[in-house]
């Protein structure tokens, strides 16, 4: 028997920075985000075997860990770990051992919150084995406290709920215990052209984004000029990013993300570095409305709002200027998990969902990431 989870990737059109804390415990975050059709997989497998095995299709590496060892945080699958001590793996498997596949759609630093996502399939499928009752709310903050707590990777929390939720949701961080999402009811027609006039884009590089993220944090607590009233523009604009979404001012949006940017820019220097504010610029000039960097910035992916027959003129030069230009489709539906005949079992995709896929095309520069803890 093989057990699955899989979750979707996201991407944030406006608020995102304002889940950090202690923001979020003084002033309270607002993010507008998406869920998009890449995902993070987990496949949990059950051996003869009395012993742990983690291996990561996308980076072809393996661990291997006694049941009765204990699973120290050293850097190496750090993340999965604290999944299976949080989630009592060890303890509630008598017989046999356990095997864990990884394999995620886009590459630890993307912006797309590939980690977060992992984490959160990890947890389903595990749920899904042991049986155990956790709604998506206690999903999502439980990957939440895998993350921030138990590991200690510096980030937010609009990863784990968006990918345990799915869809378009405005969701609001009061306190770290707080969190409310409210799906969004977006006419079919809307999203369609939305996503039609959108590019994904891969800006060739990726990044660890917990520096900037630091930086972000430490802007705010020390009160640096204009770091506050950009967080707070940037929840602002969550709020006009959902109305113009709603009411199909598709255009108003584009606008929005250009403003969210530039709010977004404030808060720390290296979120967009010479050649993002390059290429975004070169993408402004033939024709971009507005659109932005994923995740903290730095590197990774930028999603543009782009007039359809703008599309072509625009790929040629960003193609050019060494990114890789991707089609976007939205995910209405969050983390999902299965349990299949492992006999029975389909055989994985060879196109998109092939393993690797990304780690030899996208990246082919990052080389083995083991600990899978790179915050995304």
């Amino acid at each position: 028997m093989l057990i699955r989870g899989r979750a979707p990737l996201r991407i944030s059109f406006a608020g995102g920075g304002t889940d950090l804390s202690p923001y979020l415990e003084e002033r309270g975050g607002v993010v507008l985000n998406a869920t998009i059709d890449r995902y993070a997989y987990a496949t949990l497998r059950f051996p003869l075997e009395r012993e742990i095995r983690v291996q990561s299709l996308d980076y072809k590496s393996v661990a291997h860990f006694g049941f009765d060892e204990p699973l120290a945080y050293d850097g190496n699958f750090d993340l999965i770990k604290a999944c299976l001590t949080r989630l009592g793996a060890c303890g509630g498997h008598a017989e046999g051992g356990l095997e864990l596949y990884l394999e995620t759609e886009a590459p630890p630093g993307s912006g797309l919150g590939a980690s977060s996502a992992l984490v959160v399939a990890v947890i389903a499928a595990l749920k899904t084995w042991r049986r155990l009752s956790l709604d998506k709310y206690e999903l999502a903050k439980t990957a939440w406290e895998v993350e921030r707590i138990d590991v200690g990777v510096p980030g937010g929390m609009q990863d784990q709920y968006s990918a345990a939720f799915g869809g378009f949701n405005l969701i609001e961080f009061r306190t770290n215990s707080n969190v409310i999402v409210n799906p969004l009811r977006i006419e079919p027609r809307i999203i369609q052209e939305l996503q039609y006039n959108m590019l994904l884009v891969f800006t060739g590089t990726t990044r660890v984004s917990s520096t900037i993220i630091e930086s972000q944090v430490a802007g705010y607590v020390d009160r640096k000029p204009g770091v506050t009233e950009a967080m707070d523009r940037m929840k602002a604009l969550a709020f006009d990013a959902k109305d113009a979404l709603l009411t199909g001012r598709l255009h108003d949006l584009g606008e929005i993300l250009h403003e969210d940017f530039l709010a977004k820019k404030q808060t720390a220097a290296a979120v967009a570095p010479p050649f993002i504010e390059e290429m975004y610029e070169e993408a402004r000039r033939r024709g971009v409305i507005g659109g932005k960097i994923s995740g903290a910035g730095g590197g990774g992916f930028m999603f543009l709002y782009c007039p359809y027959d703008r599309k072509p003129a625009v790929s040629e030069r960003l193609v050019e200027m060494g990114a890789q230009v991707l089609p976007v489709a939205f995910e209405p539906e969050g983390v999902q998990s299965w349990a299949v005949e492992e006999n029975r079992a389909p055989v994985l995709s060879t196109s998109r969902h092939a393993a690797g896929r990304w780690a030899e095309t996208l990246v082919p520069e990052m080389g083995a990431v083991s600990d899978l803890g790179a915050p995304s």
